[in-house]
């Protein structure tokens, strides 16, 4: 893993006690490019003047939808752990927010022979939950061609509607998301792929809310195996400081994507380590008045009828799509960092990083 952010985490009193506009006043990358990834690529791609906006009071009551990539089998496991145990943690723990139809998006590679990820989409769906499309093996679109990428997605398609209506009941499965928020590098290839999309019926399972929650994942089991509990509550306070930090500026670029905010969809993981954190997670979306919806509800918002033909290297999150198609760069602010040095090192982790 590459480091990303050079720059100290924003402490939690200064994201919400200082302005964004302050916050971008006080210190913007000299080029855009230097943004923080992954959320970088876009603002890099973009030609045009810098918006330099003063923003908004963000709503009292936001609205997100939580969703869960790579499952079954995201992240490493630790031994005697199983997907059955973490998906049903999971479920449990988003039953008891009273959370039903969240969607998990399935890499079904995992699924022929191992009865273990075959049990553990069978619990998540029988608590309530639902599934879509994360393609068959998680390639980069970048990598590929748009050809292979549809055939990717269409070799994962029978497994995902065999789990997500084996409960006799026809479930809404067709919703994508893209690995890695790759869209397309470039617009061709990204409005290929959506041509095909929406020829098989599916729509795409968009973000606005991204902290890269799977970063911690690794990290936790290391720590978890040598029983090094200040690493492990290191951990859990970089993890909620890094979601408080990236969450409010996220919300704030959307006034300038589209005018105002609008519901959000937040990506997060089916790891151990987001499934043990979930429940501060939700404590602090609520201790922020965020309501929780779910994902065909939020993106019945027509916001979310925008495709943002735009080809982006390294992929982006729907916001920075649009800024990009609509030719404006809204850096984010120098301080707004992730500790991958740490990530990477702790509990005897590789400290030079690795890809």
């Amino acid at each position: 893993m590459q480091p990303m952010f050079r720059t100290p985490l924003l402490s939690l009193a200064a994201v919400f006690g200082l302005g964004l506009s302050s916050a971008l006043a006080a210190g913007l990358p000299a080029n855009s490019a230097q943004a923080t990834a992954p959320h970088a690529a876009a603002a890099a791609h973009v030609a045009g003047p810098l918006a330099m906006p003063t923003f908004r009071p963000l709503k009292k009551h936001p609205i997100v939808a939580l969703s869960f990539d790579d499952l079954p089998a995201a992240g490493g496991l630790r031994p005697g752990e199983s997907r059955v145990s973490i998906l049903t943690a999971l479920s449990h723990e988003l039953r008891a927010a009273h959370m039903k139809g969240v969607y998990g998006y399935v890499n079904a590679v995992d699924l022929p022979g191992d009865p273990d990820c075959q049990h553990a989409l069978e619990i998540w769906m029988r608590a309530g939950m639902r599934l879509g499309s994360h393609t068959w093996s998680h390639p980069a679109l970048d990598d590929v061609t748009a050809r292979a990428y549809e055939a990717n997605i269409a070799k994962n398609a029978p497994y995902v509607q065999q789990y997500a209506d084996a409960n006799g009941k026809k479930t809404d499965w067709h919703w994508f998301r893209y690995p890695y928020l790759e869209e397309g590098n470039t617009a061709e290839k990204h409005e290929d792929v959506r041509r095909w999309l929406r020829a098989h019926g599916y729509r795409v399972a968009e973000v606005t809310l991204n902290f890269n929650d799977d970063d911690w994942g690794d990290p936790y089991l290391r720590c978890k195996e040598k029983g090094d509990t200040a690493g492990i509550d290191w951990l859990e306070k970089s993890y909620l400081a890094n979601a408080a930090a990236f969450i409010p500026v996220e919300r704030q670029r959307e006034q300038i994507a589209f005018g105002h905010e609008i519901p959000n969809v937040l990506l997060l993981h089916g790891t151990e380590f987001t499934t043990l954190m979930l429940p501060r997670l939700i404590a602090l979306l609520r201790s922020e008045g965020f309501r929780f919806s779910t994902v065909p509800k939020v993106e019945r918002n027509r916001a979310y009828r925008i495709d943002p033909i735009v080809g982006i290297p390294g992929g982006a999150n729907f916001t920075n799509e649009v800024l990009a198609t609509r030719g404006i760069k809204v850096p984010y602010p120098k301080a707004l960092s992730e500790p991958h040095a740490k990530l990477d090192s702790i509990c005897g982790g590789d400290s030079a990083g690795s890809e």
